[in-house]
């Protein structure tokens, strides 16, 4: 805190600290980094079939996944995170496909145990020994699955999404299906359009 507040992003009052001006300046920076928010949304709303489905932009925060926008094309499922929501990561293909980024040495760090797993469901990813099973998957796909982990009857895919430039970024773009309306070839085309979306998030260009 001695050092936050030399910089001025913090300021002290007794034995109470406040944020400070100061934190504009890198925030400001980080925000101007994250226009994806906006790319994201208007993505979403070009995309065929996804338009009318849920979709979320997440980033990885710890053993977390956190919503940083949702794009609404149908009533909310029966499990479907709001922006700011936290989600496990191991058991969310939103949280995996950035899970997958980390070395597995990183990956036995962050789940020291099997306490480390929530488990929401009978299908919800409950060990260390689950967990690497599932990210040598979604490395060899590229692309995470998320199969009744959270809800029974809720199936998540996600994929990563790389910005390049001064505030380089992962961030995961995921859709939610019903599982049982979710047939092969809604499937492929969920995959297909969540390609597409982040083939555009990363360039910039416009959905054609």
């Amino acid at each position: 805190m001695t050092s936050l507040e030399a910089a001025g992003l913090v300021s002290r009052t007794d034995n109470t600290y406040e944020l400070d001006v100061g934190v504009l300046g890198p925030a400001g920076g980080f925000l101007r980094g994250i226009d994806v928010v906006s790319d994201f949304k208007r993505q979403l709303a070009a995309s065929p079939m996804l338009r009318d489905e849920i979709a979320h932009l997440g980033l990885l925060a710890g053993r977390d996944v956190t919503f940083i926008a949702r794009h609404t094309g149908r009533p909310p499922l029966p499990v479907t995170g709001s922006v700011g929501d936290r989600f496990p990561a191991a058991i969310t293909a939103a949280g995996t496909i950035l899970l997958a980024q980390l070395s597995d040495d990183e990956l036995a760090e962050l789940y020291p145990d099997d306490s480390a797993f929530p488990k929401w469901t009978p299908k919800s990813t409950s060990s260390l020994t689950e967990l690497m099973a599932k990210i040598e998957r979604v490395r060899a796909d590229g692309f995470a699955v998320d199969e009744g982990e959270t809800h029974p009857n809720v199936l998540g895919l996600g994929m990563l999404v790389h910005r390049e430039g001064k505030f380089a970024q992962d961030f995961s773009i995921s859709t939610s299906l019903q599982i049982d309306r979710a047939r092969p070839k809604m499937r492929r085309q969920a995959l297909d359009e969540l390609r597409a979306v982040r083939d555009a998030l990363q360039t910039g260009n416009e959905l054609r």
